[in-house]
């Protein structure tokens, strides 16, 4: 008897991550913030297939990413702080890596998260949040931590990472 079975097994999935992060099973909203959460924190890149996947220690499945894949809900710092505190939106915090930030025209700021390999969109009261901490204006515009100046000029349509994991 032949162990293989009569059909291929796909990976793909109807599930979808919207422009603001948040999750939609066939077309549906995952209502309870907690499932969100988790489904958010199994996004990865595949390297191999050039795709985003849900990925746990259990299964994995592509997933539709409109955007990207994580949004960024809140920023924690004082204007004197060395370091920005994201709150993302699968639930967990981290420091921004201010290397990774890039601002759009339209004011839409970005930030590669999980080690540089996720872009996360701000939110917009976060990004006001993190722009009110900013130094300047326009294109002198810069944010200063631990010593070091980053520019917040805008940038026009640049890297968000759309395309996965990458740094860029």
């Amino acid at each position: 008897m032949d162990p293989t079975p009569p059909f291929r097994f796909t990976r793909e999935s109807r599930i979808v991550i919207d422009r603001d992060g948040h999750v939609f099973h066939e077309g549906l909203r995952v209502a309870h913030p907690r499932l969100e959460e988790a489904l958010l924190s199994w996004v990865d890149w595949d390297d191999a297939t050039s795709r985003w996947v849900l990925r746990n220690a259990l299964d994995w499945c592509f997933v539709t990413v409109e955007h990207t894949p994580l949004a960024v809900r809140a920023v924690d710092a004082s204007p004197d702080s060395d370091v920005v505190t994201l709150t993302l939106s699968d639930g967990t915090r981290e420091a921004l890596d201010p290397d990774t930030l890039r601002v759009e025209l339209d004011g839409v700021v970005y930030a590669r998260v999980k080690n540089g390999r996720v872009p996360a969109r701000f939110d917009r009261q976060p990004a006001f949040r993190l722009l009110s901490l900013a130094e300047g204006e326009g294109d002198d515009a810069r944010l200063t931590l631990g010593g070091r100046d980053f520019p917040l000029r805008p940038t026009g349509p640049g890297d968000r990472g759309l395309d996965g994991g990458a740094a860029g």
